[in-house]
């Protein structure tokens, strides 16, 4: 089931957003890793997902677990719940076990979507799970998705989506815990200004 979406939105991409990627030579060919973006739209982790190989379960908001049939479809591709109120212990116990299973996770360290203020902190779990878990952290940023699905509305608008992948960071740094996850959300934020900052050269093949 899961391939079969990926393929589906892949195309609907490439059709419909005309959508341009960059940087999927950083993608860990084999092993379990963690995804991080930034996060603007709804749409988001499904297009993230969807061009990257292979499967990633990403947490998705826990208000989105409450219809059926929204339910349905996220637990066909794999994402799970996280209460974005306060530290969620549970969803981070959940992408641990994933991680430490071999399987890829995905998640925004804003700790929630941003419509258009600037992207100015980030949350710690991510480096936490990076650390705990010893995976390499898979940097993302999107652009346009907020254009193609803006907040309150319907239907999707066929704005162009460009997707960057940055360079893999590593957990393995010096420094007590506390340092270490300070030092890796570091990273991330100027990994993801670094990104937010190039343009992007076609679709591969």
């Amino acid at each position: 089931m899961y391939c079969v979406i990926q393929r589906g939105i892949r195309l609907f991409l490439r059709v419909y957003h005309r959508v341009e990627i960059e940087g999927l030579e950083h993608v860990p060919t084999r092993g379990p890793f963690l995804v991080v973006g930034n996060h603007i739209s709804v749409l988001d982790p499904f297009y993230i997902a969807a061009v990257l190989p292979g499967q990633v379960s990403f947490m998705a908001k826990e208000e989105s677990f409450s219809h059926p049939v929204s339910r349905w479809f996220l637990e066909r591709v794999g994402a799970f719940p996280v209460n974005r109120e306060g530290v969620d212990t549970r969803s981070l116990r959940t992408a641990l076990a994933l991680l430490k299973d071999g399987k890829s996770v995905g998640l925004f360290p804003e700790g929630g979507r941003r419509e258009s203020d600037p992207l100015t902190e980030l949350k710690e779990g991510a480096a936490w799970l990076a650390i705990r878990s010893d995976v390499p952290i898979l940097p993302v940023v999107i652009e346009g998705t907020d254009e193609a699905l803006a907040q309150g509305n319907r239907w999707l608008r066929p704005a162009k989506v460009r997707i960057r992948f940055g360079g893999l960071l590593s957990g393995s740094i010096p420094g007590n815990p506390k340092e270490k996850q300070a030092e890796l959300t570091s990273q991330m934020m100027t990994s993801f200004q670094s990104l937010g900052s190039r343009r992007s050269r076609g679709f591969p093949r």
